[in-house]
């Protein structure tokens, strides 16, 4: 008879003590592959942890490895009402007394309803297609008279031309708006005429010439775009605001601006105007923000050392350790650190090689740094520039025209004479004859550059123009061309005897400047023009040559690196050029070989972590084990509860047989 449910025959629970004994013989394997996991999932744990800190100390290095932090100034003004002002590593500290008597407003124009054909009724009349061409200079206009009386070009800003393709007035004034020229144009309701309006940048300088190409072929008549038209031939818009600079004195010294703010009147300093009226400003170091960097090194350095007293514990009372206690990667990363900042910079030239020495100590009982504030501060206020090379890898250099801008990794601490044998030049072209003064439109209005090995072609505006005037219609010209405004690239022309000289912008040996073509080439810098380009600074670091690119040279060989801005007007020695490389520094360095690529702390992740699928292979293999154990005990329980179960059967019926004996004989009684 077959058994349907385990324990029916014998009445035992089989499955609960099969379960029971598997349980027996695997768990004692099974707990010791969880708490081993668990040790090493906390390993784990306890690296990261260890990682965030060390990543978080590094992160707290940058305001103290850059140098023009510790070079920022801080401006302040008495009275923010009257002038905000803001400053550059270059501001030199200082008190001035600044007094504005005059703010820079812009040159307005609109169109000029009393003209018949300037009364425009919506914002889609329609004016005529064509170029309008702007230029910037000081214009002479009186406006009661309506008398132009003259306009003189500013060469330091480009012309440009807006060609006009839809001619409404929306169509004009988005063109202007969107060939973003220095020029904004809008679109006024008076209360009975739509009035097209152009407003140029701030400064007498700013002041709008603009002519016109009409494409109905009248340049000058109050119709179609010539409507548009302001200057000496055609003066049909309003002037509704006439340009002018700012007007200031600092420190009793007059001084002007085309816009509302002055820029380095004091060397590295922004004066924004906001009202006349007179303020005093002051210039100094920003001690604070040095401070605080400091602070911020201390207190992410103490919580590194938190970090690692925790993981490395031991308490000898209760027996619990630290999760990396003994670990021989978190001792090696804790006394890395520990002797990097315990000992001094190495070839420094200052009251300052050491930490102690502005203030900062270890605590002997758990190694945290404390601050002795008293005497930061006066390190601070004392000898800023030396803090510099405490912290930043730092070159100090005795020529003040010669400036450290930048080393790499490979740059090694030294001290290196610099001498230099040419200085860097700018490319220039010098015309072979004075220019013709008269521009007639294609004879001899055009032409073809190549400036610091860029092509761009030009058309100057046809006219009679004197030495002066010619220069600065050629220079704007030049610099408002597309393809060298896009990528920086601009000229200096200058005059002498009527003679043009073009002058590159650039230094170096990528400088230069060439006339390569066009009807008016001739006319301006005659038949054999003189070309010469730029030259790059040569000299040697430290006694090696070194690369020169414009006016930077850099080190090579043991001042590999080594990057250096070379002014001035003198060869020969230069000086010398003290490198160190301070606590930041160092330390950076020494931090990203702990957490950049293939870095220690991702070697061990990945051992832990195939400890942890070893230990899961072993909970697999046990996980077989324990069910084969339990289909072999179940197969013996079951033949067991069978048998029991056939041996009941047979005792029930031999029950019955012997209760049927004893009726039989009671009957035959």
């Amino acid at each position: 008879m077959a058994i349907s449910s385990l324990g029916i025959g014998s009445g035992i629970d089989i499955g609960s003590l099969v379960s029971q004994l598997v349980a027996a013989q695997i768990q004692p394997q099974a707990v010791r592959l969880d708490r081993k996991e668990a040790g090493i999932q906390a390993r784990l744990s306890g690296f990261s942890a260890l990682k965030g800190a060390l990543s978080s100390f590094n992160s707290s290095l940058s305001n103290l490895q850059s140098v023009a932090n510790f070079e920022t100034k801080k401006a302040t003004t008495s009275d923010s009402d009257i002038l905000t002002v803001s400053s550059s590593t270059s501001a030199l500290s200082g008190n001035y007394d600044v007094t504005t008597t005059q703010l820079a407003s812009a040159h307005k124009l609109a169109t000029d309803p009393t003209l018949g054909n300037a009364q425009f009724t919506a914002t889609t009349d329609m004016l005529t297609t064509g170029t309008l061409t702007f230029k910037f200079g000081v214009t002479d206009y009186v406006k009661g008279t309506d008398t132009y009386n003259s306009f003189t070009q500013n060469a330091e800003k480009a012309s440009k031309d807006v060609i006009i393709t839809d001619p409404s007035l929306q169509g004009i004034r988005d063109a202007v708006n969107n060939a973003d020229i220095g020029v904004s144009s809008s679109i006024v309701f008076d209360g009975s005429h739509y009035r097209l309006a152009f407003v140029a940048d701030t400064g007498a300088g700013s002041s709008l010439e603009i002519t016109i190409s009409d494409d109905d072929s009248n340049n000058t008549d109050a119709s179609g775009l010539s409507l548009l038209a302001f200057n000496s031939s055609a003066t049909h818009l309003e002037q509704t605001g006439a340009a002018q600079d700012s007007i200031a004195s600092v420190n009793g010294i007059t001084v002007t601006s085309e816009k509302t703010s002055f820029t380095n009147v004091i060397e590295g300093v922004t004066l924004n105007i906001l009202k006349t009226g007179s303020a005093s400003v002051s210039i100094d170091s920003d001690k604070a923000s040095v401070n605080s960097a400091i602070t911020s090194f201390v207190s992410s350095y103490n919580s590194l050392i938190n970090t690692i007293n925790e993981l490395s514990s031991y308490d000898a009372d209760t027996g619990q350790s630290g999760v990396l206690n003994g670990d021989g990667i978190l001792r090696s990363i804790d006394t890395q650190i520990k002797r990097l900042l315990g000992d001094s910079v190495t070839g420094i030239d200052g009251p300052f090689s050491i930490l102690a020495d502005i203030g900062i100590s270890r605590d002997p009982s758990d190694g945290s740094m404390k601050i002795n504030q008293t005497k930061l501060d006066s390190a601070i206020d004392d000898n800023l520039d030396n803090i510099v090379t405490l912290f930043a890898a730092y070159g100090k250099v005795n020529d003040p025209l010669v400036s450290f801008d930048t080393s790499t990794a490979d740059t090694n601490i030294g001290e290196y004479s610099v001498n230099i044998t040419q200085l860097s030049t700018q490319g220039n072209l010098l015309g072979s004859s004075a220019a013709n003064l008269t521009i007639s439109a294609g004879v001899n209005d055009s032409l073809d550059l190549m400036v610091d090995g860029l092509s761009a072609s030009i058309t100057l505006t046809a006219g009679t123009y004197t030495a002066a005037s010619l220069l600065a219609e050629l220079q704007a010209k030049i610099n408002g061309a597309s393809e060298y405004s896009i990528s920086n690239v601009a000229v200096k022309v200058s005059e002498s005897g009527g003679i043009f000289t073009l002058t590159s912008n650039r230094y170096g040996s990528a400088s230069n400047v060439e006339i390569t073509g066009g009807n008016g080439k001739t006319d301006l810098i005659g038949a054999i023009p003189t070309k010469t380009d730029g030259l790059d600074v040569t000299g040697t670091i430290g006694g090696t040559t070194a690369v020169g690119s414009g006016q930077y040279l850099t080190g090579v060989g043991d001042s590999s690196g080594l990057k250096l801005l070379i002014e001035g007007t003198t060869t020969g020695d230069r000086g010398v050029v003290n490198f160190t490389r301070g606590f930041a520094d160092q330390l950076d360095s020494l931090l990203s070989t702990m957490l950049g690529t293939e870095n220690i702390f991702d070697s061990v992740d990945k051992s832990l972590n195939d400890s942890v699928d070893r230990i899961n292979d072993q909970r697999n293999i046990l996980d077989a084990r324990a069910e084969s154990i339990q289909k072999r005990l179940l197969a013996q329980f079951t033949a067991m509860d069978s048998l029991v179960s056939r041996l009941q059967t047979t005792g029930s019926y031999l029950t019955q047989q012997l209760a049927n004996i004893s009726k039989i004989s009671t009957n035959n009684n």
